[in-house]
């Protein structure tokens, strides 16, 4: 799959170190190497969004949008936060925008 970042996770992946960071590499890896979404291990769609779809590594969750296109399936990846923030209302108001 194709995969593209936005800044606030880049961001957030840039203050990581140690095993979580190796985690985040290796779940990185494997959704690039995957032929489809059901190929991506702790990975599940959420509920009310069309294509927001969310990585369990650890204490973080990384939220992506999945989009499918006719040449390529492309993975962008839109925050990486602690399971603490995942369900914020703040946090999910900006997937919901993005969400299209």
């Amino acid at each position: 799959m194709n995969v593209e970042y936005s800044k606030p996770f880049l961001k957030a992946v840039d203050k990581l170190s140690g095993k979580v960071l190796s985690s985040v590499l290796d779940m990185i890896r494997e959704v690039k190497n995957a032929n489809g979404i059901d190929e991506i291990t702790n990975c599940k769609k959420l509920i009310a969004y069309k294509s927001v779809y969310r990585i369990r590594i650890g204490d973080y969750r990384a939220f992506f949008i999945f989009h499918v296109k006719i040449v390529d399936d492309t993975v962008k990846f839109e925050y990486l936060v602690s399971r603490g923030e995942a369900y914020d209302k703040k946090v999910q108001s900006e997937l919901r925008k993005k969400d299209k």
